[in-house]
């Protein structure tokens, strides 16, 4: 499985928030999203490798000021640990579709079947507005096993008896 997707452009300054060394800094960083997203400690330990000032409050506050602006969406995990994706476009009609393995605990972001889970998640939210929900945010947590786990804890097949036993 590749550690990370293909670098992307530079995210851009969203309105309203400082162009403060370490938001630019992170603006920069965040599209070099690992295949298994940011957390906040990973997102602190590049920027510091980097020769960034910050500390852990920052980082939190800038990737919670990114998700409000939409250029970030956060799932958490199992474990209760907060991962950021990078939002695709138009995020706010989409959720983030994510994957923990209950096997190794890797998450994974679902890319596959993409369509059919966010055709699942409007009529969520349609009827979500009919009891009265206004701008909902969902957050699409799944839990099973990866392929490579489900391989390695399937029985192996065995092939069928020959009809020439001795």
């Amino acid at each position: 499985m590749p550690t990370s997707q293909p670098p992307l452009a530079p995210l851009s300054l969203p309105a309203g928030l400082r162009a403060t060394r370490a938001v630019q800094a992170l603006l920069l960083l965040l599209p070099d999203q690992p295949a298994q997203g940011w957390t906040e400690g990973a997102v602190e330990a590049t920027l510091h490798q980097q020769g960034v000032a910050v500390n852990r409050v920052t980082v939190y506050r800038a990737l919670d000021r990114f998700c409000a602006a939409g250029l970030l969406q956060r799932s958490v995990d199992g474990q209760r640990v907060t991962r950021y994706w990078l939002a695709a476009p138009a995020a706010h009609d989409q959720a983030a579709p994510h994957m923990e393995c209950s096997g190794c605990h890797q998450p994974f972001q679902l890319g596959e079947g993409s369509a059919a889970v966010q055709a699942a998640l409007q009529a969520l939210r349609q009827a979500l507005a009919h009891s009265g929900v206004r701008n909902p945010t969902l957050d699409v947590a799944v839990q099973g096993e990866c392929a490579q786990c489900a391989a390695e804890t399937s029985p192996p097949v065995s092939s069928p008896p020959s009809g020439n036993s001795p």
